[in-house]
């Protein structure tokens, strides 16, 4: 297939990255200015396992999937990152590319957070530091996951991306890997799990680490989504509910200048500080201790601006801070003020700190300092099929422009029909309808109640 109808096809489907933002694929694939494609199999968060579960027992699509994207990149090298403890999916993955001869090679990485960071895994694969404030492509390399290949392997069969592969794990009865369409509520999912097994439970959508608390308040919060990866169940009482409930600006601003020491673990151990990025989280704190009105100090202040930097990995908060403040969602907080003020980050080149390799996280002591380690090997290879009576697809599923619907109240509809479409010259993505049924709320989102 020549690139020109493949990457149509990959628009067709309405293929997103499945591991993180949900930037349309079409328009990542599009360059010939890459000399890297490296897919990403290292699935950094502790307790997710999908991306695992998908390596081993749909390896060859993915390798297959891998090789179109490469031609159609151009690239001179294509290598899978993952973690040199993955043995299983390392033997499937060598086994289909020993099959079909493709030049794929492994990047085994060790068991450190947040090793999936897309630019962290720049650096452990290429030896190059990308700019801060840019891109991977910027030092030549794309970047995408093992899920996003494998939907790619199924849009080359005019195959939507409608449905998601999802680990539930934690307080759950019987923790497996989900597969629900896009639209599923997500407590459907987790009652295929077994359901919750705590009183007044926690529900985070992702990891541990990077994943947000699912709000009662908030439908959009309670449905699968093309970028849906994980659902995670706690205890009320448990540290994840410090971590992850929200705090007011003014709250964190207080306990900043009460209780920041200056000790500088925070910036120490910073992943993107360790890649050379000037984001110095113990400085955006004493600068919010000094006072001041943040929508007068900001437009002026680089410190507070390197927020920007920031890959709210949460390492500063959950594994450095002495004192239990919280960086991270200090630095989410800047950000949303930078957007709402049009400022613009701050972009140059770099070089990693020379302790970097010293100073990695270790995964598993991570997990310790969560308190989750009784949730660590919950899932194995067990899949749990979700066929709801009803689904609500969300008009926004990642970046780019709002998809137009093309259809009605009281439109009948079959599993992968198109039922939005991007406009024509706009980045974003289709959607197509995850269930047969019939059309009941056009808004932002599409409702579909099941035959």
């Amino acid at each position: 297939m020549n690139t020109e109808n493949f990457l149509k096809k990959i628009e067709a489907a309405g293929l997103v990255g499945c591991g993180g933002a949900g930037f349309p694929t079409h328009v990542k694939w599009n360059t010939r200015d890459a000399q890297f494609l490296i897919v990403n199999a290292v699935e950094c968060e502790p307790l997710l396992c999908t991306d695992r579960y998908l390596m081993r027992h749909f390896a060859p699509r993915i390798i297959s999937a891998c090789c179109q994207a490469a031609d159609t990149l151009g690239v001179s090298h294509t290598v899978i990152a993952i973690k040199r403890e993955y043995r299983a999916e390392i033997s499937a993955l060598e086994e289909a590319i020993s099959a079909t001869g493709a030049k794929i090679a492994l990047h085994l990485l060790d068991a450190f957070y947040p090793a999936g960071d897309e630019q962290v895994v720049v650096q452990e694969v290429t030896g190059c530091t990308v700019p801060y404030g840019s891109i991977p492509l910027d030092v030549g390399a794309v970047v995408s996951n093992v899920a996003t290949m494998l939907a790619a392997a199924d849009a080359v069969e005019d195959k939507p991306l409608v449905c998601k592969y999802i680990t539930v794990a934690g307080e759950v009865g019987n923790p497996c890997i989900v597969k629900a369409p896009v639209g599923t509520p997500i407590m459907e999912c987790i009652a295929a799990a077994g359901g919750t097994t705590t009183k007044d439970p926690i529900i985070v959508s992702g990891g541990p680490m990077m994943g947000k608390l699912v709000s009662p308040e908030r439908q959009e919060d309670n449905l699968v989504t093309k970028t849906t990866s994980g659902l995670l169940v706690f205890p009320r009482e448990s540290y994840m509910t410090v971590y992850k409930e929200p705090r007011a600006f003014a709250a964190l601003r207080r306990r900043a200048a009460a209780s920041c020491i200056q000790c500088n673990y925070c910036t120490m151990l910073c992943p993107r500080h360790m890649l050379g990025h000037p984001l110095e989280p113990h400085r955006i704190m004493r600068t919010l201790a000094l006072g001041g009105e943040l929508a007068q100090i900001l437009p002026s202040n680089q410190t507070l601006q390197s927020a920007a930097l920031c890959s709210l990995c949460g390492v500063c908060t959950t594994y450095a801070c002495p004192m239990g403040l919280q960086p991270s969602k200090v630095n989410a907080m800047l950000k949303e003020e930078m957007a709402r003020q049009g400022i613009r980050g701050q972009r140059g080149s770099t070089e990693p700190d020379r302790n970097r390799e010293m100073r990695k996280v270790p995964t598993e002591r991570l997990i310790s300092r969560l308190h989750i380690g009784k949730y660590e090997g919950q899932v194995g290879d067990e899949l749990k099929t979700v066929m709801p009576g009803q689904v609500s697809i969300l008009l926004r599923q990642g970046g780019g422009k709002l998809p137009e619907p093309l259809v009605s109240v009281g439109d009948h509809v079959k599993a992968n029909d198109l039922i939005a479409k991007i406009p024509d010259g706009a980045m974003g993505a289709n959607l197509h309808a995850s269930i047969d049924g019939t059309v009941t709320e056009v808004a932002d989102r599409i409702t579909i109640v099941g035959r």
